[in-house]
């Protein structure tokens, strides 16, 4: 009788067993990649996609197990090179058994889970391979390090919003590669500027096809046999040179994937249907295929819930300035999106009652500006002092341009009683215990009036020329304070995008005057009308200051204050 009774619980639990096994023996891990502030919003997307393994009907032969693990950023987990060690790690999270890695954001959209996995299981999960809707530079920008510069145009890359899908084979070795930091594994640089390129490129300089379906890491790309043709069809090579043709053979590229698109079939409600450089998106989307992943506009972290009504007189501008450029560079902006901005004022070196400006009392260096971005922000802080509802302050550069409403409307769903860091986000040596990130300076910085006086209170300068943002950004981190990526801040020219990655969200600035018509960046991609006249200044009574005492303050330690001092030229874009 007693072993009459133990016979079920043993059978119970070899069929489970076995089941494990069978599990275990073709996992899909699917990470998504989200910010402290959308944590709800990344729950919410973890259970619509179980919702789905409930209520679509898998055929039995996708045997997959599927892991959803939803990756909050730390302070670096926006950048997949420096998220890999952590799946290696404690976490285990990628083992010998996963075959496929779905990397996602969380403005990513898994419109049919039957069909992803119907498209994973043509594949080859053992390839050394990775897929997604590819991007294309038109010219060599600094946004990508200069890669490529004769021709940038083949060189395709990830939209990380529209998701990526990673063979085990690949993700493995790549993981390897980076947790053993291999001296012969090649960054082109310390800064994180754009995640998917430097990934992609990471890819291609440092992981080689081999016969026996193993990566081997070459700073080269070489490798020894016979190689597998590794040349998307989908990318336009425009060169006879066999050589060239020869070298792509032996890098692996990202492979386009129509299943995985920049958005819905519908795009998004704020583009114009006449904008030529979406023709060729446009022409991508006339494929009969099924976008089973795809990217949706970005929302201010939160929003779902409350938001309020902000206009251009909520937001302080503080825009930056030098006596050179008085004459060049202040007209075009009070053509452009002054109006909209009755509260801004001119901050620079000298004085200059005609426009006005107001001056620091620092002369100007440069590069770097880090004394005087300080100055300017307490002097700042004592006109918002003396106005009435305030709730903003946005530090531009006297060369960006901005849509005041649709930067209203962003700020608008934030609250702004709180500690607040918004701006387009870069980061420095992520991969070392020193990283950080930080919003650069040219897409214009956005702190809550709240942040602004902790700023003044406890933020410093190594020295006068020291990279500004970059000493904003590593202060706030010290202070616990998360930078809060906005991707509709652009610190570089229209045509230093994707069309798609501009299609997506609707830009609120640019940065830069070189090689482009301000007036017609205004116009074409913030929505904006040209004006003849400035609006008046609703601030303060202009005053000069006093150059900054900023002793016993949050300091830098002497190591990184030398590294960010050499790094000045690099950040000025």
């Amino acid at each position: 009788m007693h072993k009459m009774q133990l016979r079920p619980s043993w059978q119970i639990l070899l069929f489970l067993t076995c089941l494990v096994r069978l599990c275990n023996g073709s996992e899909i891990l699917l990470l998504i990649s989200c910010p402290r502030q959308a944590a709800e919003q990344c729950r919410t997307w973890r259970d619509n996609l179980r919702q789905q393994q409930i209520s679509d009907k898998i055929p039995r032969d996708y045997d997959y197990a599927i892991k959803v693990h939803i990756m909050h950023e730390l302070f670096n987990y926006w950048t997949l090179l420096d998220a890999l060690p952590y799946l290696r790690g404690q976490t285990r999270l990628l083992n010998a058994n996963t075959d496929w890695i779905i990397w996602c954001q969380h403005n990513t959209h898994v419109a049919s889970l039957r069909g992803l996995l119907e498209q994973l299981h043509q594949r080859d999960a053992q390839e050394l391979a990775y897929y997604g809707h590819a991007l294309y530079d038109t010219e060599a920008t600094i946004v990508h390090h200069f890669a490529n510069y004769k021709d940038p145009t083949w060189f395709p890359y990830p939209m990380l919003s529209a998701g990526v899908v990673f063979t085990g084979a690949l993700l493995r070795s790549l993981v390897e590669l980076v947790a053993l930091n291999a001296p012969n594994a090649t960054r082109h640089s310390e800064f994180a500027i754009d995640a998917a390129h430097e990934l992609a490129r990471f890819i291609f300089d440092n992981i080689a096809p081999a016969d026996d379906g193993s990566s081997s890491s070459s700073s080269s790309g070489s490798g020894s046999g016979s190689r597998s043709n590794n040349v998307d069809s989908n990318i336009s090579i425009s060169k006879d040179d066999n050589d060239f043709v020869d070298m792509l053979q032996r890098k692996i590229i990202l492979k386009s994937a129509d299943y995985i698109c920049p958005w819905a079939r519908v795009s998004p409600a704020w583009s114009l249907a006449s904008l030529e450089t979406t023709a060729a998106a446009t022409a991508k989307e006339s494929k009969p295929v099924s976008c089973v992943l795809h990217a949706k506009p970005e929302m201010a972290a939160g929003s779902a819930v409350h938001c309020v009504h902000t206009t251009g007189a909520h937001i302080y501008f503080a825009i930056k300035t030098c006596a050179k450029f008085h004459k060049e560079r202040i007209p075009i902006i009070e053509r452009t999106w002054a109006p909209d901005a009755i509260r801004r004022k001119y901050y620079s070196d000298v004085a200059d009652d005609g426009i006005p400006t107001t001056g620091t009392g620092l002369p100007n260096v440069p590069t770097g500006h880090c004394a005087k971005t300080l100055a300017i922000l307490q002097l700042s802080l004592k006109d918002i002092n003396e106005l009435t509802d305030i709730r903003w302050l946005m530090l531009v550069d006297d060369d960006t341009l901005l849509s005041v409403p649709r930067l209203s409307k962003l700020l608008g769903c934030y609250n702004h009683t709180n500690n607040i860091y918004l701006g387009e986000r870069y980061g420095y040596r992520l991969y070392a215990p020193d990283g950080f990130n930080y919003h650069t300076g040219g897409a214009g910085i956005v702190l809550s009036v709240p942040l602004l006086r902790l700023v003044v209170q406890r933020c410093s300068c190594p020295t006068a020329s020291a990279p500004d943002d970059m000493i904003l950004g590593y202060c706030l981190q010290a202070l616990g304070v998360t930078a809060t990526h906005v991707p509709a801040l652009h610190q570089a020219r229209p045509q230093d995008y994707a069309p798609e990655l501009l299609q997506l969200n609707a830009p609120i600035s640019f940065h830069k005057y070189w090689h482009t018509s301000p007036e017609h960046t205004y116009k074409r991609w913030l929505g904006g009308a040209l004006g003849n006249a400035s609006s008046a200044h609703a601030t303060a009574k202009d005053r000069r200051a006093a150059p900054l005492a900023l002793n016993g303050l949050l300091q830098l330690p002497n190591q990184l204050a030398a590294g960010l001092e050499g790094s000045a030229k690099h950040l000025d874009l």
